[in-house]
């Protein structure tokens, strides 16, 4: 599995080369992950996501994510923050 980011406006797209259930798991997980703890990601940039959105196409999962009111976010730590979800949900980054 795959993933890419790339900047759309003030948001970052995530595009995601999976399974459709693969893909869900790791919406489920990203979701999982922010409700549990901001603090237990390295890079703590789950505390500037305002709001989320997740689509899937054959093969592809396409995360969108937008910060909150007066926040950025950082393809950077986006980056660090889904490969520790996909390591500490066990699924292959």
């Amino acid at each position: 599995m795959s993933f890419s980011i790339e900047q759309q406006g003030d948001g970052l797209r995530v595009r995601i080369e999976s399974s459709p259930q693969s893909g869900q798991q790791i919406f489920d997980a990203v979701c999982a992950c922010r409700r549990q703890s901001w603090w237990s990601c390295p890079s703590g940039e789950c505390a500037r996501i305002g709001a989320w959105d997740a689509q899937h196409e054959a093969g592809t999962t396409v995360i969108t994510f937008m910060p909150r009111a007066g926040e950025a976010l950082s393809a950077g730590g986006i980056e660090e923050c889904l490969r520790y979800v996909l390591d500490e949900s066990g699924l292959p980054a």
